[in-house]
């Protein structure tokens, strides 16, 4: 099984390095067009919530990444080293209620994208599952 690896430090600034990275996976894993928008959204997802709300963009803190292509799957995770979050209530930004609310609409999003989303850690890691078209 291969694994790539990626760390970075907590500033926007460091998004093109993901972008890299999700290039790096589409590329080794040879992942189909259409899967490519859905990882490569997810994962910006994931880090803007890692560096914005895990990390509060402290660039002495980082972000970690690892990828893996795993038979019909690949696996995806991402880790700050923030405190964590209530992952169990978050609202649903699809319900009319929650609309206005300027939180959450990127977990839905993942959740969305990924086939399977899975928070460990106290949310401070996530896992995303997206099944390939073997």
């Amino acid at each position: 099984m291969n694994k790539l690896k990626l760390s970075i430090s907590s500033v926007p600034e460091n998004i093109h390095m993901v972008e890299q990275f999700i290039e790096k996976i589409t590329d080794t894993f040879e992942v189909s067009e259409k899967l490519q928008g859905s990882i490569l959204m997810a994962i910006i997802e994931a880090t803007n919530n890692a560096i914005i709300y895990g990390n509060k963009t402290n660039p002495q803190k980082s972000v970690r990444y690892t990828a893996s292509k795993q038979k019909q799957k690949i696996v995806v995770t991402v880790e700050d080293e923030g405190e964590g979050f209530d992952f169990h209530h978050i609202p649903n930004p699809g319900i009319l209620e929650n609309t206005q609310n300027l939180t959450g609409r990127g977990i839905y999003i993942m959740s969305k994208l990924s086939d399977k989303l899975l928070f460990t850690k106290n949310g401070s890691k996530v896992t995303m599952t997206f099944y390939t078209e073997e």
